[in-house]
Order: structure tokens, then C-alpha cells, then sequence
């Protein structure tokens, strides 16, 4: 993709998002000073210039915790909706809405509860030292800041900002530099895929049985498609990158529709969400799906070609539990152009050919 399209298309595309999130540790340095005062036996430390003795919570954790609470929620929210770009989050232009609505609305509560605090901060300091715990170490709490300056401390804030190429030369090497890291996102969107179906296949696809051994799981339930409805949505949210993305969310979107669409998800419909998964986590073999897709006429016949590509990577044909010795015999001579899914009941094959996919 050159620079003009890069200009055209990523630059009016992307929104960058930069979160300006200030918390308050609720913490001081804990001098040695302050513990002989009535810890006498402690004289013998060793000086603070070979070692200190860290830090003393001054005000309780549990008022503190909502600050950081929030400015999680919204690292995740960005991370959900979009990407790492320059040192920001880039967020497709069509969910800029939702974003900042969601920001916004963070904002609010992060504002509501630093009001909260400073109206009560000395309060909660004074039942921080009354603490049963704490009782024999309040000596420990003083040189408490003021609410001011605590509030003063906390702050929720956001920048949005729009990408274009530095230079107003195409060809110039500062644009080359910028359109490397633009079109880096895709890489970006494919890792970030490879991640979510990875956790579908470590939390979801397989389990402890009781006896410590992760096994395969023979059904899994429709919450559990959760990672794969978020990798259709950001592909979605992402096609303007490459011409190959939007197929591919096609394929995913097929994919998640041949599901029934209630009770447990077993079978040969197990064995759609392995094989979308298995691929999904291999970036590379993520991105050859998609340049596959967007070859093809439909994304039925992407996703089936799909479920061949990956049954001609089983070393033989799956086949029911059996003996270890009927077992050897079934997967050893195989032709490859014979390999494929089995006929008869799914439930029958399915542990056997998911083992081959984890």
C-alpha cells in the first residue's frame, strides 16, 4: 500500500486515543525513625544507604481501589475496541462514539468518587488508624496530606487526536517511516486475534478433569464464544487496513452462524470452533486464511476449504476410541489424498480429532 492510500484510507480511519489517568499510591516512605520511636529493639537495622524499609499505607487500599478499578475498565475498553498505534490506542473511526461515550461515562465515576474521598478523606484516615491491625502501628500513620492535596492527585482525562503522515511528500522517507508503522496494525489485528483464540482454546476447548490432566473438552457452552464474536467484530472494525481482513471476519462470522443457536456446542460443530480456533491462534496461518478468503466466491467456501486444509494436516483420519492396537493400525497408513472428516455420529470423532488441533 503506498503512501497516498495510506494517507487516504488508514489516516482518516484512525482515531488516536491517549488516556491521562492520575492515581494517589495512598503510601509514604517508612523511616527508620519513626519505627525505634517505639520499636527500640529495631536499632540495629541497617542504614538506609544499604537498604530501606519500603513503604507504610497511609490511607485504607479499599478507598484507593476504585480509582485504579476504573482506569482499568477504560485500558481494557480501548484495548477491546482497538489497537497500539505510535504510542496511543488507534480506534476505528466508526466506534469513536461509543468509545468516548464510554470514557466519558468512566470520567464521571472516577469524578464522583474523588469528590467522595475528599469529603470523607480524614475520616477514613482516622478509621484507617483505629483499625485493629493497625492500632499498635498507628503511630506509623502521621504526616497525612491534606484532601486537596489528595484530589489534587487523582485525575481521569483523555486526548483524541486524528493520524495523517507527517510530510505533505509521498515519496519522502519520514512518510515511508509512518506508513511501515500504519500498516503494521495489521499485524497487530492478527496477533491480537491469535491471542483471543488462544484463551478460547486454553479456558474454554480444553479443562482439568478432576484428576489435575487438561483434557479436551467434548462440549462447551455458547458464553464460551465470547473471544471468537470479538475477533469477528474487530476484523470487522479493522477491513480498511488490508483488503484480506474483511473476508476473513466474513469467515469467522460464517463460521459462529452454523451454530445452533442455543444448548451446548458439540459435534462436528465442536469441531468448526477448533479448527477456526486452531487457526486463528497461528498468525501466520491466520493471514494465508485470509488471503484464501478473499479468493474465494463466498465465505462458505473459504471457511470449507478451511476444514479441508486443516483435516489434510491430521496425520490420519480421526476415528472412535479404540484399542492402542486397532488405534496404530487406523493411523499409520493413511494416503494422504484419502485424509478427511469421518463419516457417522460427530461425537464419535470429535476428542479424537480436537486432540490433533491443541
Amino acid at each position: 500500500m503506498d503512501n497516498t492510500l495510506i494517507k487516504q484510507a488508514e489516516a482518516k480511519g484512525l482515531i488516536c486515543v491517549t488516556l491521562d489517568i492520575h492515581l494517589w499510591s495512598g503510601r509514604k516512605r517508612l523511616r527508620k525513625e519513626a519505627l525505634l520511636a517505639k520499636n527500640p529493639e529495631f536499632k540495629n537495622l541497617p542504614p538506609e544507604s544499604l537498604a530501606t524499609l519500603g513503604s507504610i499505607k497511609i490511607a485504607d487500599p479499599d478507598d484507593l481501589a476504585p480509582f485504579m478499578r476504573l482506569k482499568r475498565e477504560a485500558e481494557k475498553m480501548l484495548l477491546i475496541n482497538g489497537l497500539p498505534l505510535l504510542g496511543t490506542i488507534g480506534i476505528p473511526e466508526a466506534k469513536l462514539e461509543r468509545v468516548y461515550n464510554k470514557l466519558a461515562e468512566l470520567k464521571a465515576k472516577f469524578d464522583t468518587a474523588r469528590t467522595q474521598l475528599h469529603r470523607d478523606f480524614e475520616i477514613r484516615v482516622q478509621e484507617w488508624r483505629q483499625k485493629e491491625d493497625n492500632e499498635d502501628w498507628a503511630h506509623l500513620i502521621n504526616d497525612i496530606p491534606t484532601p486537596e492535596y489528595v484530589a489534587g492527585r487523582l485525575a481521569f482525562g483523555f486526548h483524541l487526536c486524528r493520524v495523517s503522515a507527517p510530510s505533505d511528500l509521498d515519496a519522502s522517507p519520514i512518510n515511508e517511516h509512518y506508513g511501515r508503522q500504519v500498516t503494521g496494525l495489521k499485524g497487530e489485528l492478527f496477533a491480537d486475534a491469535a491471542r483471543e483464540a488462544r484463551m478460547l482454546m486454553e479456558r474454554y476447548l480444553t479443562g482439568n478433569d478432576g484428576t489435575g490432566i487438561v483434557r479436551k473438552r467434548e462440549k462447551i457452552s455458547q458464553k464460551t464464544l465470547g473471544p471468537l464474536r470479538r475477533v469477528a467484530e474487530k476484523l470487522r472494525s479493522f477491513s480498511f487496513l488490508d483488503p484480506t481482513v474483511e473476508p476473513m471476519a466474513e469467515v469467522v462470522e460464517h463460521c459462529l452462524s452454523l451454530l445452533p443457536p442455543e444448548g451446548p456446542i458439540e459435534g462436528v460443530y465442536l469441531v468448526h470452533i477448533w479448527t477456526l480456533a486452531r487457526t486463528l491462534a497461528n498468525e501466520k496461518a491466520a493471514e494465508e486464511a485470509a488471503v484464501i478468503a478473499m479468493q474465494m466466491s463466498s465465505p462458505s467456501q473459504a471457511f470449507e476449504e478451511l476444514l479441508t486444509k486443516s483435516a489434510d494436516s491430521v496425520s490420519a483420519a480421526a476415528i472412535p476410541a479404540a484399542s492402542p492396537a486397532q488405534h496404530s493400525a487406523a493411523t499409520s497408513v493413511v494416503p494422504e489424498s484419502q485424509q478427511q472428516l469421518p463419516a457417522g455420529p460427530a461425537e464419535e470423532f470429535v476428542p479424537d480429532l480436537a486432540a490433533t488441533f491443541f
